[in-house]
């Protein structure tokens, strides 16, 4: 230290201990901030604005406060983040045009997302039985998400609508959108197939071993109808496969970017839906185990049985 500086104070250490005291104080001072006030709806307020501050400032407080709710996780504190947004549309200048790609999409999505598949690589004997099969199983998928999807983007709306301050520009813009897809819901709830997937390629692996066990009584010809089983199967495995393929591009193209957007416009509205190309990708995994093991293992089976029961 040279003449002429002077010498500067160390400054305090606080303990830890202190550090959390302070921090526990101020998060309850946060929540007192209702001014006193008696109504339940001021305190509330209060609570979610100061959650909403500390969650962008200081998360060890911010998980101090959610034990206060007696909440803690991953969930919790979506909930907790969605709750503390008050307004109806965290982007209204955005909205209209957010709204209108929305259903321009879905209209898109609705005229190409059932179409027969473009190129499928198999033998030009069985293209077309395989492209129908195809094309049912993507029916399926795309239509189903195409409903879901109609049906929470609109209750959304109505749920924002109602959230809105009456004769507000945000509630007029929410009541004028919903009312636009009340006027197609109908026209776009297209059905599907008769029954979901899953079911039916159980009952047909049910009624299939129900066959074969049947066949056992003949001689060489059960080894046979085993074998065209498993053939079967395959082709079922990848035509499922296929599908849920196809159906997860087409509503990537047409659907994923456009619907993300709205709800981000809109804002804390959580996470759009997901089509169910993973569930069908799921079924037909299973449905290659019970091919490719459950059968064999069943005609192993009577095939050691089988020369004793003569």
């Amino acid at each position: 230290m040279t003449a002429g500086e002077i010498e500067q104070p160390a400054a305090p250490v606080i303990p830890d201990a202190e550090v959390e005291s302070r921090r526990t104080d101020a998060v309850a001072t946060a929540f007192d901030a209702g001014g006193g006030s008696h109504l339940l709806i001021d305190q509330l307020s209060s609570r979610l604005d100061s959650l909403a501050l500390l969650s962008e400032h200081d998360m060890s407080a911010f998980d101090s406060a959610l034990e206060t709710f007696g909440t803690h996780g991953l969930v919790e504190q979506q909930m907790i983040t969605e709750l503390s947004s008050t307004e109806p549309i965290a982007h209204p200048e955005r909205f209209s045009e957010a709204h209108r790609r929305a259903v321009r999409a879905l209209e898109v999505f609705d005229r190409n997302g059932a179409r027969p598949p473009s190129v499928l690589p198999v033998w030009a004997i069985a293209r077309r039985p395989a492209a129908q099969v195809v094309q049912l199983l993507t029916t399926a998928i795309v239509r189903n998400h195409q409903k879901r999807l109609i049906r929470d983007v609109r209750q959304l709306y109505a749920l924002r609508e109602a959230n809105s301050a009456t004769d507000s520009p945000q509630q007029v813009m929410l009541a004028r959108a919903r009312t636009q897809m009340d006027a197609f819901v109908a026209d776009l709830n297209k059905s599907s197939l008769p029954l979901p997937a899953f079911l039916v390629g159980g009952a047909a692996i049910s009624g299939t071993l129900s066959v074969i066990r049947s066949s056992f009584n003949a001689d060489w010809s059960r080894y046979l109808f085993s074998a065209a089983f498993l053939v079967l199967g395959l082709v079922a495995f990848w035509c499922i496969l296929k599908a849920a393929g196809i159906a997860r591009r087409r509503t990537r193209i047409a659907l994923d970017a456009s619907v993300k957007a709205l709800y981000e416009v809109i804002g804390s509205a959580g996470s759009p839906p997901h089509d169910h190309s993973k569930l069908f990708a799921t079924v037909a995994t299973v449905l290659l185990i019970a091919v490719w093991v459950v059968v064999p293992v069943v005609v192993a089976s009577a095939a050691i049985t089988w020369p004793w029961e003569g």
